[in-house]
């Protein structure tokens, strides 16, 4: 096992403090109530999980954004506006959760390389570097890799497999750690990799789901797992 690899939203940043952000601007700019826009994002964006995984969104932040504005009613140009200046409010540097910096940085003292994989919505992957920048993460990547800049995304082998050859290495040395069952969890193992699945919800620290899975509900127990699956065939 010689790589790390690290889901972005739901694992090391809090997308929910961003959607109410974004919400908080899209009231600002519409006139409309920042409680009833925050839930219509939160429904859309469960809605558009199903849809992406289903195949949908080809052109991937055209797609996506054009499903979110028609879920919000708002213009797609209200919705670009919106996260442009979400990204600028000041709360944007309090997005980490407080375990991500010092995992991330355990991991990456550890001798591991460490690569970040993120699928995107209405967004590109570059404002999610700049956020993870500003949230003191990006400095611990030796790779980051988004769906829409290399046409690939999770659950499918093909994006595991690619970040595998940029890192250098097998895909069965990978460990990929995230907070979906689909497209972390599965996905991750269905391309030969081990995985571990974050569900900060969770009463157990650490559930063992297999030879090459674990679920931890707190990701400082991320090295405690890394030695058991290092050890797993």
């Amino acid at each position: 096992m010689r790589a790390v690899v690290f889901d972005i939203w739901g694992t090391l940043l809090d997308l929910s403090r961003f959607y109410a952000i974004i919400s908080r601007r899209i009231s600002s700019l519409r006139g409309r109530e920042r409680e009833e826009v925050y839930e219509l994002l939160l429904k859309a964006y469960d809605e558009a999980l199903r849809v992406r995984l289903g195949g949908g969104f080809s052109r991937i932040i055209v797609d996506s954004a054009e499903f979110f504005s028609g879920r919000l009613g708002v213009p797609t140009e209200t919705l670009f506006r919106a996260l442009v200046e979400a990204v600028d409010e000041p709360e944007i540097s309090e997005l980490a959760y407080p375990d991500s910096a010092e995992a991330v940085s355990a991991v990456k003292a550890a001798g591991y390389a460490v690569a970040a994989l993120g699928n995107v919505m209405f967004w590109p992957g570059m404002v999610t570097r700049y956020i993870m920048h500003k949230n003191g993460l990006l400095k611990y990547f030796d790779l980051t890799v988004f769906s829409d800049e290399v046409g690939l995304q999770k659950p499918s082998r093909e994006i595991f497999e690619y970040v595998a050859r940029k890192l250098g290495v097998s895909v069965g040395e990978l460990v990929h750690v995230g907070d979906s069952p689909e497209n972390d969890l599965a996905g991750a193992l269905a391309s030969g990799a081990k995985a571990v699945l974050v569900r900060r919800d969770s009463p157990i620290g650490v559930v063992r789901l297999g030879r090459t899975a674990y679920l931890i509900n707190s990701l400082r127990r991320l090295p405690e797992v890394l030695g058991e699956l290092g050890g797993a065939g």
